[in-house]
């Protein structure tokens, strides 16, 4: 008897709880719902309109970022070109000496190979 009466019980409070549900669930009437739906209408045009303006000043921001990224780059280029002809023209008379050393070396290991093979 007693799962009898819970089961009563529980269809019951489960009778009241849909109902609730349906009550607050339930459509509006005509106007208010015209009226919520032009409060939801004018609300996502605004959105609308707030991303399209975002969305043009974020393209604006990459043009400018691009336009300067390329400017950048050409003053680094041209400054790393620069750098490198600075380099190898202070370089070059140590590359000299270097070679110089370099066949002096090589001609004391003929004189060398030529003693040795006397």
């Amino acid at each position: 008897m007693a799962s009898g009466r819970s089961l009563l019980t529980g269809l019951f409070v489960g009778g009241i709880i849909g109902g609730a549900a349906v009550l607050l669930t339930a459509p509006s009437s005509g106007k208010q719902l015209r009226e919520k739906m032009k409060t939801n209408y004018d609300s996502f045009e605004e959105t609308i309109k707030r991303l399209k303006s975002d969305g043009l000043a974020l393209k604006d921001q990459l043009i400018k970022a691009a336009k300067e990224s390329t400017d950048v780059i050409k003053d680094v280029g041209g400054e790393l070109q620069t750098s490198i002809k600075k380099w190898q023209e202070e370089i070059k008379p140590h590359q000299q000496d270097l070679q110089k050393e370099i066949a002096d070396i090589e001609e004391k290991i003929r004189q060398l190979e030529k003693t040795l093979q006397n």
